[in-house]
């Protein structure tokens, strides 16, 4: 597909709509800085090495050219990047003779006045050596049999873009036939311009799809290249025809056609031709549908629709075809502000990768055999999936944010505890962040020179985040994600009345293990580490999820020996025997680490600096801090915690406090009932502002938090939900409690802003039925962002 024509399939539409999902089983495992605007990929599965064109531009004309970026898949690491033509594109691989072969749009002239090439790239030595083919190659297939490459070409004369969109009069499509050994071409004069290209290797032919014209019937057609021969046949399709695939078991073709009718009223279709006699069947396949992939296992047919329906506002979707009875199911994809492209198949698993191309993407992974759908956050604008089914490896690249991520096709992510340790502070080096700007840390370098864990595997981290404004001034919000990406519309704290703040935040690992952080107004930041989490080892965790309940209140008497009265004393740490209270956490269990609430309570009103937490018997080398409470108000924030001796936990604060500790769950030894970590692009599930009148709330929200049928991507299974809460208090707010729909009220508390100032906390919140309540002791707006889930 042109770069001119890809433009048409980022369009988006306006509303959100919902997943259709189920257990998931994958996650990215790295993210790997390529060049520019990287589009295509392709995976040698013999080799396992993945290729990946980067255009450097995303307008026309580009006068710089592009690169390809080789990825080892052993290590997932990048092995080199070669120089390529401008606006390399489509890729291929014959995995026989270890060749690559990358097309250029513009070869190697900026105005595109002259012919494109292929460059042909040795997988041994990566040398490589160019091929002039016809004017804008679009698309290349290979035939590893006979050893021949496909080449079709948009146009047979210069002049890109300006008339290489429709079939006239006169106006030959051209296919170059490329030998592999010699590299010698021919080409092949078609009937129309040409864009996709499939061979069958069984009959030794090529099929050429050609778009036509709405004004010149046949609206569009199928070229049949006989390989021996070179003679054409034509065969007509619909109206928009794109991408044709082949099943090589069944000799049958496949051709997407964006329209039915001139009108378009009546969605698309998929031609089905039949490879010995040629002749066709058309089937309904949704709205405007582009991409096409083949299951030659499952005898299915997968295609990529831009749209639901006739207008648009619902969002993509992909239309599955029997490839026996022809009967199609729809699903909905992504959410109605994405696009979709290219998709692929992993035919020995039964998976279908479908990229929701939207800042903060997701590829939809369908379950070939039940149909349900899973999301998997990746970067921004993913454009295209590529799967090495030898290794059941995903490569995903990341159009926006110039990265591809590695998907894991049998990987989930647990827990690694670690003792607490400071990875940053902007007030011992650097100085703070300017307001309106953010700075990237590379997490696993400064672990490595504070002496914390090594953080090599690490896909995720678990940090305290402490947001420190400059002179008490007021900072609007900070934001923290994945380096590479772009900054996501979702805050991690505020501090209107300028206060020093914490909030904890499970955030993915950008490129290296990299993470940026977002200011509106100048200000220090601290960011502390209590885990990560990684692909399981001997050593990782899985989380076990409890209803929430209060293990620990220094105000009260009622609590066994060392988890009630008296408060602490600042300056001393304490030792909590947090396993005594089996009320809330089960006997006889071996917890790894905890997943706790904390809130200080002022004592007598007066403030403290900071409360700090760690596994008793094993004190942090140096200081760090869970929560801030400078004000002497009620302040909650989350934390996972290490279990030290006995199971036991450590508090110390810098003045006297109370404190309340809840639990929501722990981590252990993987096992019957285990969860593992899945992240999400930060989405928005509730915003009450925007809820009817808009008027704050109190009490019990009503109805529940949807989080299982609302537009943010989760998986059905999940276990429990990771959120960013926000109160903003009209004109204050005890307390709010959080808890999963169907149980209870437990007697725990989420988060405080009895102040009146706008609060945060991250939030674990175990999930029963997919919705989750909410109890408001005071007026206030909430705001509810997810990040991640937990599931099995």
């Amino acid at each position: 597909m042109s770069t001119l024509r890809r433009s048409l399939l980022i369009a988006v539409t306006l509303f959100v709509t919902v997943f259709s999902l189920s257990s998931p089983a994958q996650v990215v495992t790295a993210t790997l800085p390529v060049g520019n605007f990287p589009s295509y990929a392709a995976t040698n599965s013999v080799t396992n090495t993945t290729y990946v064109a980067n255009q450097l531009c995303n307008t026309y004309p580009c006068t710089s050219p592009g690169s390809v970026t080789v990825i080892d898949g052993a290590t997932s690491t990048i092995k080199a990047t070669i120089n390529a033509g401008i606006n390399p594109g489509p890729i291929a691989v014959n995995s026989v003779t270890n060749k690559i072969y990358v097309a250029s749009i513009c070869g190697n002239d900026p105005s595109c006045q002259s012919p494109g090439t292929v460059m042909v790239i040795d997988g041994n030595t990566l040398a490589t050596q160019t091929v002039t083919v016809g004017y804008v190659p679009d698309d290349l297939a290979v035939n590893p049999v006979t050893n021949k490459i496909y080449v079709s070409n948009f146009c047979v004369g210069p002049g890109y873009p300006n008339n290489c969109s429709i079939c006239q009069t006169g106006f030959n499509g051209i296919v170059t036939v490329i030998d592999g050994t010699t590299l010698a071409t021919q080409n092949i004069p078609l009937a129309c311009a040409t864009a996709s290209l499939a061979v069958n290797p069984n009959t030794n032919t090529i099929y050429a799809s050609s778009e036509g014209d709405l004004n010149d019937p046949p609206y569009g057609m199928l070229n049949v290249i006989n390989g021996t021969t070179f003679s054409t046949q034509t065969v007509p399709t619909e109206i928009g025809t794109n991408m044709v695939r082949v099943n090589p078991t069944t000799n049958q073709i496949y051709v997407t056609n964006q329209c039915s009718d001139p009108t378009c009223q009546n969605g698309g279709t998929v031609t089905v031709v039949n490879g010995a006699t040629l002749q066709t069947q058309n089937v309904a396949a949704g709205f405007n549908p582009y991409f096409l992939a083949v299951n030659t296992n499952t005898n299915k047919v997968y295609t990529a629709n831009l749209c639901r329906d006739l207008t648009c506002t619902s969002g993509p979707a992909t239309s599955v075809i029997n490839g026996t009875t022809l009967s199609t199911t729809t699903l909905p994809l992504c959410s109605a502000l994405d696009g979709v492209g290219y998709l692929d198949v992993n035919p020995v698993t039964n998976k279908i990768y479908v990229p929701c191309d939207s800042n903060g993407g997701t590829i939809a992974v369908i379950d070939g055999a039940t149909n349900n759908v899973v999301p998997v956050a990746v970067g921004d604008e993913p454009i295209q999936a590529a799967v090495n089914s030898v290794t059941n490896t995903i490569y995903v690249t990341n159009y926006s944010d110039a990265t591809v991520s590695v998907i894991g096709g049998a990987t989930t992510l647990q827990l690694a505890a670690v003792t607490p340790c400071r990875l940053v502070d902007t007030r011992n080096g650097g100085g703070p962040i300017q307001g309106g700007t953010f700075q990237t840390f590379n997490l696993p370098q400064l672990a490595m020179a504070n002496g914390c864990a090594s953080l090599a595997t690490a896909a995720a981290f678990s940090l305290n985040v402490t947001l420190i404004p400059q002179d008490h001034n007021p900072v609007g919000y900070l934001t923290i994600w994945p380096a590479s990406q772009i900054q996501p519309v979702v805050s991690t704290m505020n501090s209107p009345d300028g206060r020093t703040k914490a909030n904890a935040a499970i955030v993915p690992a950008g490129v290296g293990g990299a993470v940026s952080v977002f200011v509106k107004n100048t200000a220090d930041v601290v960011l502390d580490l209590d885990g990560y989490f990684a692909p399981p080892t001997s050593q990782t965790l899985q989380f076990y999820p409890l209803t929430p309940c209060r293990v620990a209140d220094t105000r009260s008497t009622d609590y066994p020996q060392g988890l009630g009265a008296p408060h602490l004393s600042g300056g001393t740490p304490r030792d909590f025997p947090v396993l005594n209270n089996t009320t809330c956490i089960p006997a006889g269990i071996n917890a790894v680490a905890y997943s706790f609430n904390l809130t200080a309570i002022a004592y007598q009103g007066q403030p403290i600096g900071y409360l700090e937490v760690w596994p008793t018997g094993n004190e942090p080398a140096k200081p760090v801090s869970t929560l801030n409470n400078p004000t002497g108000t009620n302040v909650a924030n989350a934390a996972i915690v290490p279990a030290g001796t006995g199971g036991d936990i450590t508090f110390f604060a810098s003045g006297n406090t109370d404190l309340a500790v809840d639990v929501n769950g722990y981590f252990a030894a993987p096992g019957t009932g285990g969860l593992s970590l899945y992240p999400t692009p930060p989405c928005r599930v509730l915003d009450t502002r925007g809820i009817g009148s808009g008027q704050p709330f109190s009490g019990q929200l009503n109805p529940p938090v949807d989080v299982a049928t609302s537009s943010c991507p989760t998986g059905s299974t999940a276990g429990a939900y990771v959120f960013n809460a926000t109160v903003i208090p009209s004109p204050t707010l005890g307390y709010l409690t959080l808890w999963p729909d169907g149980e209870n009220q437990p007697s725990v508390s989420t988060l405080n802003a009895a102040d009146g100032w706008t609060a945060s906390n991250m939030a674990i919140v175990p999930n029963v039925n997919g919705e989750i309540d909410a109890y408001a002791q005071g007026m206030t707006q909430l705001i509810l962002d997810i990040s991640a889930y937990f599931a099995p």
